[in-house]
């Protein structure tokens, strides 16, 4: 039997499958918003629930757990994962 590979939402910190999770990543001061889970670099998981991404926002969570302070770049990710959920 292969290993489920869990992650912990930043917004709600429920721990599940990566699968059930939206990755952000930082690549070259880049953001990626990567729901095929193909680019690597440092991450961090937010559930795919308009609450969660409220937290997220609200916290700036983006900026602590990706360690990254380019605005421009994190306004516009913010803005991304809004529409996506809404």
């Amino acid at each position: 039997m292969k290993n489920e590979i869990k992650r912990k939402c930043q917004g709600c910190t429920k721990i599940s499958k990566r699968e059930d999770f939206v990755k952000i990543t930082l690549l070259d001061n880049k953001l990626y918003v990567n729901p095929s889970k193909k680019i690597l670099g440092r991450s961090m998981y937010v559930c795919a629930d308009k609450e969660c991404v409220k937290t997220v926002i609200k916290k700036k969570k983006l900026y602590s757990a990706l360690k990254f302070k380019n605005f421009d770049e994190i306004s516009k990710v913010e803005k991304l994962l809004q529409e996506m959920v809404s």
